[in-house]
């Protein structure tokens, strides 16, 4: 159900890397552009582009999962990617493409990411704390949006 695109997406280098160990959180994100406009391979390029925001070592998730429901894996859960501030040492980054400040997140989207938490708690053997982006001490955000409802997403077994 992983299409596993790391190797294909552009980079300018390796992000540092973690113990598996380390993690104890999931943290949720959108991409704040209209669902499918654009693709995880656009936002590879604009946070690695020297005139983009982040100037990132390659794509800041480690996850992202389309308006179909595709889940694609970006990083390695080893990778300490640049997608939260306080929370790049110890979570797993998950954007779903749209804006959910002004649209729904899809059906598809929301059964792949309550999917996507239950492997990784079952990959990692440890009950993983979920969060939105905007939870995380230090981010003035939004994100993941006001129509996500990250209490969906917590209890999940």
């Amino acid at each position: 159900m992983i299409k596993d695109i790391i190797d294909q997406l552009p980079r300018k280098g390796e992000y540092t890397q973690r113990s598996l160990s380390d993690i104890d959180r999931i943290i949720i994100h959108h991409s704040a552009s209209p669902a499918g406009k654009f693709t995880v391979w656009d936002f590879a390029r604009w946070h690695i582009d020297p005139n983009g925001r982040l100037k990132a070592p390659g794509i800041a998730y480690h996850f992202g999962i389309e308006p179909d429901g595709t889940i694609y894996q970006v990083n390695k859960l080893t990778a300490k990617s640049w997608h939260t501030i306080n929370g790049n040492q110890n979570g797993i980054g998950i954007e779903l493409n749209g804006n959910f400040e002004n649209e729904q997140p899809t059906e598809a989207q929301k059964t792949s990411l309550k999917w996507l938490i239950r492997y990784l708690k079952k990959l990692l053997k440890k009950n993983l704390a979920v969060y939105g982006h905007k939870e995380i001490p230090g981010n003035s955000t939004a994100c993941p949006g006001k129509n996500l409802n990250i209490d969906e997403f917590r209890n999940l077994a």
